[in-house]
């Protein structure tokens, strides 16, 4: 069976970190039960901001070309259609042909705990404009998970107050 390619998204302080490293953790336990995939996972972590459309194709095409299973903790063409629309008024992929990216995900996973919970920053630093902007992040992240699944691609939607890690990651191996 093919390897899982794994996105994980969604606004700051909804739990994306958190479910990686379980997602991660849970399958370096369990993959020698299931010989359907490589016993290889890890998580592509971002690249950050600020970076050239080539970089950021580069490392989308290295990550989802890889032999291995890989868990994107945040995805490039996601982040600049959500954050670089709602924090730059700019999106950097604009007019490049992104959907083939798309459709070498295998499953999208959406953390959205509802607007309370994500809206609870407690001490935790944000990156400039995140605060400011929270609500229109929100939305953006939801019209992307909307967008996504009326396309056809497999979205799970992950709420962290009601969902177990556990439940998210049978969707994802079972």
């Amino acid at each position: 069976m093919e390897n899982k390619k794994i996105v994980v998204f969604g606004c700051d302080n909804t739990g994306k970190t958190t479910l990686c490293n379980y997602i991660k953790d849970r399958f370096e336990k369990t993959h020698d039960v299931k010989k359907e995939y490589s016993d290889k996972i890890y998580i592509a972590k971002s690249i950050g901001p600020n970076k050239t459309v080539d970089e950021y194709i580069d490392f989308m095409k290295d990550e989802l070309l890889n032999e291995d299973n890989v868990i994107f903790d945040r995805f490039p063409v996601i982040e600049e259609y959500t954050c670089g629309n709602v924090l730059r008024h700019k999106n950097i992929f604009e007019g490049e042909l992104v959907v083939p990216f798309f459709k070498m995900v295998n499953v999208f996973v959406f953390c959205y705990p509802g607007l309370f919970n994500t809206l609870n920053w407690g001490e935790r630093e944000q990156m400039d404009g995140v605060k400011e902007n929270a609500v229109d992040l929100i939305n953006s992240y939801n019209l992307m998970a909307y967008t996504l699944k009326s396309l056809g691609y497999n979205v799970i939607e992950y709420n962290y107050k009601v969902d177990t890690m556990y439940d998210v990651y049978k969707k994802i191996f079972d």
